[in-house]
């Protein structure tokens, strides 16, 4: 039967020492001996026939590892169990290398999460923020929208210019030679866009389609194909065809470009769309203000050892995030004291508003039930085409992490929402122009 100790190290940290019969040890022990003599290919035996005294003298190195390993693992959980301790990252093990006879030992440094005591919320004092549309908003999108959203004409005979669509035929080579990626056919591009390498369009400017254009290049220094990098280049190119933009004469014609059916439901659409910004907007700006509030009133004792396993966690995700860039991680990166200062600070603020907002949750007696996130789900699948909707609804549905982290940003808005009405309020209105130009200069 197994049996724990727990001794207390410091606040939310514990030593379980772990104590298992011998049989248990034993047990498993005879079954890796079963095993390995079943694997085993020893001189003068044939397998399965290998007495266990020669698998004990050949293996016994392996053998004991294995037996501590599978030992562990089908006792693990007990042992945390019997604890009664709820280990917020994964306990530090330690197997003695002598055991006392008639026993296996072994103990657990376990880190729990700590908990805190939310001081009174109604003494919290900050601004509540309510961003709301206003008809500038939505006339400065569609005028944005008239002069972006161009369709484009061919012209017989027109010369190309700045702002046109030339559709082209292309070879590369340098000193005489094609080289890999430098060919392309009925190529779209617009001049003006600087899609190219500088210096191609310009020399495209002034031609007509059925013009064969020898266009002379230099490579960036800094090319992203390091072996064209810094050189040369010819490119033998064929235009096919020069369109030229065309703007909507009229917001009707605007919407029927954009596929609505009038400028009503253009400007409807709009307006949906500038709503949720300016929600999301009111949302965002009050949860930082009242975080921020609550993180001042409160403080929280955090162990060590869970705030370097979050900053582990942080520094994978930054890695990963760098690899899927496509950037090589510069390893000494993660060494510069200002970065691991700074991934501290996150881990700090992160782990201290998880274990406050998981108070103020009690408090308010805060829940998400099914019908709250089917709601939300419906409500991503808005963001989608209409005939994906049910596609991205199963997709989510099948992401555990996904639906997880949905539940938790649910949850942390009505934790929210409980805050601002208990504390002391001012509110504070904007107009999302307004806001949004605020966001622009804090970058």
């Amino acid at each position: 039967m197994i049996q724990t100790n727990v001794k207390a190290l410091g606040k939310n940290e514990h030593q379980v020492h772990v104590r298992l019969p011998q049989g248990e040890y034993d047990r498993i022990y005879a079954e890796q001996i079963h095993k390995l003599s079943r694997q085993a290919k020893l001189p003068g035996f044939r397998p399965g026939k290998t007495p266990n005294n020669v698998i004990e003298k050949q293996f016994g190195a392996k053998l004991h590892e294995d037996t501590v390993s599978e030992l562990i693992q089908a006792n693990y959980v007990k042992a945390i169990e019997s604890s009664g301790l709820v280990p917020a990252v994964q306990p530090e093990l330690d197997i003695p290398a002598v055991q006392e006879a008639g026993a296996f030992e072994f103990t657990m440094k376990v880190i729990t999460w700590p908990t805190a005591e939310v001081k009174k919320l109604n003494k919290l004092a900050f601004d509540e923020t309510r961003v709301a549309v206003e008809d500038a908003d939505v006339e400065s999108v569609v005028e944005r929208l008239q002069k972006s959203q161009v369709k484009f004409e061919e012209e017989a005979g027109r010369k190309a210019e700045e702002g046109d669509q030339l559709h082209i035929d292309f070879v590369g080579s340098i000193d005489g030679e094609p080289f890999d990626g430098g060919k392309g056919e009925d190529v779209a591009l617009v001049l003006g866009e600087g899609r190219f390498i500088p210096g191609f369009e310009e020399q495209l400017t002034g031609h007509a389609a059925g013009d064969d254009v020898t266009v002379e290049v230099t490579f960036p220094a800094q090319y992203q194909a390091a072996h064209l990098a810094g050189k040369d280049a010819s490119f033998a190119t064929t235009v096919k065809s020069v369109a030229k933009p065309v703007q909507a004469e009229n917001e009707d014609a605007l919407a029927t470009m954009l596929g609505f059916d009038d400028a009503a439901a253009l400007r409807a659409d709009v307006q949906a769309r500038l709503s949720e910004e300016a929600e999301q907007a009111s949302f965002s700006s009050t949860r930082e203000a009242a975080l921020d509030a609550l993180l001042a009133a409160n403080d929280v004792d955090l162990p060590e050892g869970l705030i370097e396993e979050d900053m582990r966690a942080t520094t994978r995700r930054v890695l990963e995030n760098m690899k899927q860039q496509g950037v090589e991680a510069d390893r000494s990166m993660f060494e510069d004291e200002a970065f691991r200062k700074e991934v501290r600070e996150r881990s700090e603020k992160g782990l201290k508003l998880s274990v406050l907002l998981q108070a103020v949750r009690e408090l308010g007696n805060a829940s998400v039930d099914d019908a709250e996130i089917e709601a939300e789900i419906d409500r991503q699948a808005q963001q989608y085409p209409e005939d994906q909707n049910e596609q991205f609804k199963a997709w989510i549905k099948g992401q555990q992490e996904q639906m997880a982290s949905l539940r938790e940003r649910l949850l942390e808005r009505k934790c929210v929402a409980y805050i601002v009405s208990q504390a002391k309020v001012k509110q504070v209105n904007k107009a999302l122009s307004v806001w949004q130009k605020e966001q622009e200069s804090a970058e």
